[in-house]
């Protein structure tokens, strides 16, 4: 179908191209004469009530408007801005040229009436006006054809040149027939009815009116012939006809000016079609990521969130159902209009923009500490709402019946909607009989209550709404609660707190924990919708109560719901109360609920006190003086004394929560830095917006899958009941279920693990990359201004550096060393703070502080109990926990220099600290912090240390450590080191050496490693010592269970039996004594191995023992009978054996000559037995 002219001009002007459609206008009148009527209408007469009154509408105004815009939207682009200018000045000029225009017209016809008719000039004006307006659309043409004529004195010769070229140009139609026209009706009027005839029968045209030429009734007649002339040339140069010549000149001026962009022009425009369509394809995806959002809001995932963000940041009357009902007096519907708005009292609004509601001068916190403060605030909107009643937890039902819930916002003031509405739940009420579809009800219900003028009847169905289900699960109470924030969202706070939190209050006796439960998340999402001061008295005064339940699934769920209410919260006024429910629910004795209060609980209550700038001095310091409260108790307790059970649960919860909140204390602390300037703050919120919206969007992706998944374990797995099914669909989100299949146990550690990530990402608010930054930043600060101590200028560098330090180094000095549970997780949590706050502050801030405590004693020559205890305690949590983010040297040399100083007690060190060494070394050797190669190549490099003390130290060392080794490690890095002691000048050495090369062959597999370890043991016996000789003894009494046959029957055995013989020859009695009592313990620990073979007991063992008896003399009576029973038993065993070895040998030769023998064939068969 051909477009015609009429529907491309309404083409043009409904899409707004006004330029354009001007254009179009001028070149239809150029070409063939056409005028269309609408462009007309629309360009030159707006107003279609007066012929004659400016036009409301400029077109040039509404093009100049829309470059403007576009300018705006590309204002990096520098040719855009020389074009915007040029057109600018193009339009202003065009626009007031016609203001000229019209003025001159005004003034002539004045002019010429008075002149003429002498009327007043009250009068004048109206009749000037019109005409001068009809007549701008014709005169331009035949004004310049007709001053060629002769009135052209006073032109310049451009504007000569101008009108020459213009009275060139032929004649278009229209032209031709107006100019008929009026030369006719001037013939006619001057008496020339004759020439008229004539010439009507020339040009063939019989138009007796104006209308017959134009074909339009709505267009004005211009005016006649002697009209123009005198308008236009009877007054000369001082008339109209010099503001023409000045006209004109302008004109062309403009027209050159035009000609000069227009190539330019031209040019801009390939660009901005390039930008165009970049910015087509960005709004392509800007659209597809808004469908997803609106899915996610359908199934749910997102309506808290959006509701919250939209209605607080927009126009909220736009969102008010303009149903009568909502607008009703107070007493139908709860209160005026005004209280009927759908407001959502937002927790930041402030009355002064400079002063935060908590009293905070902004102006006086620095540029990246405003920015951190906003991104807090962005956070508090954007997570909180999704830990709520495991929203994540999605089901088919309950992603429809809110689909259901949410078509209420868009009721109509007719009933066709409610109709709508009750039409579509109906089949699916009809089928489940209300019994096991009542959820189904909650969309009707709500309808009801939301348009319902009785309060009464409103607040009975808001009763029965919580009570429609005896024990609602996870599904239906997410349902109900979808419903509630729903109708809360658009009857403002006076009837949330009237009709459905009242319900709360009456709903905490419930015999049913499920319906408890439900309360508690009523407290949580209903929060945003309330008033401040309702969340801080009603609200808050339930979640408290419910903390105190019996049931561990309402304590659980109070502790999530908390996590939103305290969103909400900007004043201290009730921190403390906050601060005590949180450690109530931090030490509840069911894990579930201390588990959700540290994943949830937690990153809200963190926001709040950092909004409060009270981080550190609050929450911080609030775990710290708990960690201090239940460790003061055990200071003055032995090294060897055991926490208890209960108070180890605390300090482990308060532990990881001291972890989690480590990264947060340390973007807080840089946050309020003074040297990150606004453009790298601005930087980091832009960063932060982009991750933000890219966890959301991996979030939602994630509960995508995992809802697949449940769904898929749901089919595959029978239940017999409602209840049961939806249990086992919530398993994986729900750590109180207790019906799970081996699928709901993966899925339990999978959303565990997932849930621990997410609260590390819900409490730290920047990134890995911005806080790599500020790092950065942070150490070239700290390495430039700071020294060992910081002092001035930065209050929460300060406090870290200071009070933190202090107070936690004499928390973990109450803790008694043996306590290694406790000992490992303090050690974890500095060495996590120290990686977080980098190098540069462990070395200078950390390490001092800690040092400082090592040299207490020395510096003050106060050799006290106390200072002893406290360094101990201190030296395992700094050697395993500080010093493992430090470089690899760094602890090597601590760990030499305190073996040294401890050995030869330097520096305050005593040899009573040996313990608490040997502690340190294991726990750097478990399997927590695995530093084993580390401590072995310290350990091995001292063995050359000049200082015999030393030396031993090393060995009584290695006697604890090497039981953690493996094999190869024991053979390739302490072996060599052993076998070098072992030849040691020193005896001391050597005598400490042989018991840790008798514990070291213990762990050994390798035949060849055994064989240098035994070699080195004969070194040491070649001394001939008896306290060697002793030593050897009582090492192998130790090892003989665990060594390997070989070793044990080869070289063991055969030493005893030299040193038993020896020793019969002793001439020293108490040598004597002392020796063969370590012997017979020794046999006795050999014979007490069951595959110790016969000949060896018979022929070593038993003839050792009786040399022993020739010592029983030495010692009391029970030591010969000892002797002896062992020497019985073991010939008695002896004997036994050889009887069952005789008869089994017996009956395996009667067996054989069995076997030979065959039976008589008496039937002629022939057998033989099988063999």
């Amino acid at each position: 179908m051909v477009a015609t002219k009429e529907d491309i001009a309404k083409f043009l002007l409904g899409k707004g191209y006004h330029l354009t459609a001007l254009e179009f206008y001028q070149e239809l009148l150029e070409d063939d004469g056409t005028e269309l009527e609408s462009l007309k209408q629309f360009l030159f007469n707006g107003n279609s009530n007066g012929v004659g009154s400016v036009s409301e509408f400029d077109p040039i105004k509404s093009v100049k408007e829309k470059n403007k815009k576009e300018n705006n939207n590309n204002s990096t682009n520098n040719e855009n801005e020389s074009i915007k200018l040029k057109d600018d000045k193009i339009s202003l000029l065009e626009y007031e040229l016609r203001q000229c225009k019209d003025d001159l017209y005004r003034i002539k016809a004045q002019y010429n009436l008075v002149a003429g008719n002498g009327k007043p000039s009250s009068t004048i004006q109206s009749t000037s006006s019109a005409s001068a307006s009809a007549s701008a659309t014709s005169t331009t043409s035949t004004s310049s054809a007709t001053s060629m004529n002769g009135i052209t004195l006073s032109i310049s010769e451009d504007d000569k040149d101008t009108l020459k070229e213009l009275s060139k140009e032929r004649i278009k139609q229209h032209e031709l027939r107006i100019l008929n026209y009026l030369v006719k009706s001037y013939l006619k009027k001057n008496n020339y009815t004759l020439t008229a005839v004539s010439m009507s029968e020339e040009i063939e045209e019989d138009c007796q009116h104006w209308s017959d030429v134009i074909g339009s009734k709505g267009t004005p007649e211009p005016p006649s012939i002697l009209t123009m002339y005198r308008y236009f040339f009877e007054n000369g140069d001082a008339g109209i006809q010099g503001a023409l010549s000045r006209s004109m000149t302008e004109i062309t001026k403009l027209k050159k000016d035009l000609y000069e962009t227009e190539s330019q022009w031209r040019e801009s425009k390939k660009k901005l079609q390039l930008l165009q369509k970049e910015k087509d394809d960005l709004i392509s995806k800007n659209k597809e990521f808004e469908n997803k959002i609106e899915e996610f809001s359908r199934r749910g995932l997102l309506s808290p969130l959006r509701t919250s963000q939209h209605l607080s940041q927009t126009d909220l009357s736009n969102h008010i159902v303009s149903s009568p009902k909502f607008s009703t007096d107070g007493s139908g519907s709860g209160g005026s209009s005004k209280q009927q708005s759908p407001t959502i009292t937002s927790s930041n609004s402030n009355t002064n923009g400079n002063v935060a509601n908590n009293g905070i001068d902004i102006n006086n916190l620095s540029i990246m500490r405003r920015t951190f403060r906003n991104l807090i605030e962005k956070r508090r909107q954007t997570v909180a709402f999704r830990i709520v009643s495991n929203m994540d937890d999605e089901s088919e039902i309950s992603v429809r019946i809110a689909e259901e819930v949410d078509k209420i916002r868009t009721l109509d003031s007719d009933n066709q909607s409610i109709v709508k509405i009750v039409a579509d739940s109906l089949p699916n009420i009809v089928p489940g009989v209300l019994i096991n579809k009542r959820e189904e009800l909650i969309p009707l219900i709500l309808v009801v209550i939301s348009n319902h003028p009785d309060e009464t009847i409103r607040f009975s169905l808001t009763k029965l709404l919580f009570n429609l289900i005896k024990k609602p699960n996870e599904v239906q109470r997410h349902v109900i609660m979808r419903g509630c924030m729903a109708l809360a969202s658009f009857i403002g706070p006076q009837r949330t707190e009237t009709e459905i939190l009242s319900q709360c209050w009456e709903q905490l006796s419930e015999k049913y924990p499920e319906r408890r439960v439900l309360v508690a998340d009523s407290c949580g999402c209903l929060s945003q919708f309330a008033s401040a001061d309702l969340r801080l008295s009603l609200i808050l005064s339930i979640l408290q109560q419910l903390g105190e339940d019996k049931s561990s699934l309402v304590r659980e769920s109070v502790a999530k719901n908390f996590a939103l209410l305290v969103n909400f919260f900007d004043s201290p006024d009730k921190y403390n109360q906050i601060e005590e429910s949180f450690k109530k629910l931090l030490y509840d004795s069911e894990v579930e609920v201390s588990v959700a209060t540290r994943f949830h609980f937690l990153p809200s209550l963190a926001n709040w006190a950092d909004l409060l700038e009270s981080l550190n001095s609050k929450l911080t310091n609030f775990l710290l003086t708990e960690m201090l409260s239940i460790l003061n108790k055990y200071s003055a307790q032995k090294d060897e004394f055991k926490i208890p059970e209960q108070d180890t649960f605390k300090l482990d919860q308060l532990l990881l929560c001291f972890i989690d909140l480590i990264p947060r204390i340390h973007q807080s602390v840089i946050s309020s830095s003074i040297f990150i300037n606004e453009k790298d703050a601005l930087q980091i919120e832009n960063e932060y917006n982009k991750q933000e919206a890219l966890y959301q969007f991996q979030i939602n992706n994630q509960n995508n899958q995992n809802n697949n998944n449940g769904n898929y374990n749901k089919n595959t797995t029978t239940t017999t009941t409602t209840t049961t099914t939806s249990s086992s669909s919530s398993s994986s989100s729900s750590p109180s279920s207790t019906t799970t299949t081996p699928n709901d146990k993966d899925n339990k550690s999978t959303t565990a693990s997932s849930t621990i990530i997410n609260s590390a990402i819900r409490i730290s608010i920047l990134g890995n990359n911005e806080m790599l930054k500020l790092q950065s930043q942070f150490e070239n600060y700290l390495m430039t201004t700071v020294g060992n101590e910081v002092s001035g200028g930065w209050p929460s560098l300060e406090w870290i550096s200071n009070d933190f330090i202090n107070k936690f180094i004499r928390i973990i000095s109450c803790i008694p060393f043996y306590n290694s549970t406790v000992i490992t997780g303090f050690s974890k949590a500095l060495n996590l703070f120290c990686k977080t706050f980098g190098t540069v502050f462990t070395k200078r801030i950390v390490k001092n502080a800690f040092y400082k405590e090592f040299q207490k004693e020395s510096i003050g020559g106060n050799n006290s109990n106390n200072n002893t205890i406290k360094k101990n305690r201190l030296l395992s949590i700094y050697t395993t926990g500080a010093l493992q983010t430090l470089e690899s040297s760094e602890f090597t040399t601590f760990l030499k220099d305190i073996i040294v100083q401890i050995s030869m007690e330097e520096r305050g060190w005593l040899h009573s600290d040996i313990p608490a060494l040997v502690k340190c070394i294991e726990l750097l050797c478990g399997n927590v912090f695995d530093k084993k190669k580390d401590v072995s190549e310290a350990l091995c490099d001292l063995t050359a240390n000049p200082s015999n003390q030393v030396r031993s130290c090393i060995l009584n060392l290695l006697n604890f450590i090497i039981p953690v080794f493996k094999p190869e490690q024991i053979g390739n890095s302490v072996v060599p080191s052993l076998i070098t002691m072992s030849t040691d000048p020193d005896r001391t050495v050597r005598f400490v050496c042989l018991g840790t090369l008798s514990i070291a062959v213990s762990f050994i597999n390798d035949d060849s490693v055994i064989e240098k370890v035994a070699g080195a043991i004969d070194r040491i016996l070649e001394d001939k010592n008896h306290m060697v000789e002793l030593e050897f003894v009582n090492s192998m009494t130790k090892i003989i269970p665990t060594v390997k046959p070989r070793f044990r029957d080869s070289f063991i055995l055969p030493r005893i039996i030299d040193l038993t013989r020896k020793n019969n020859h002793n001439p020293s009695n108490q040598q004597r004594k002392e020796m063969s009592q370590c012997l017979y313990e020794c046999t006795r620990s050999y014979v007490s191995i069951t595959s110790v073979p016969r000949e060896l007991i018979s022929e070593q063992v038993l003839p050792m023992l009786k040399l022993l008896l020739n010592d029983a003399l030495l010692h009391d009576p029970t030591f010969k009978s000892m002797v002896q029973s062992l020497v019985n038993d073991l010939e008695s065993s002896l004997k036994e054996d050889f009887k069952n070895s005789i008869g089994s040998k017996r009956n395996t030769s009667s067996n054989n000559l069995l076997n030979k023998i065959e039976p008589p064939n008496k039937w002629g068969l022939s057998w033989k037995p099988n063999k």
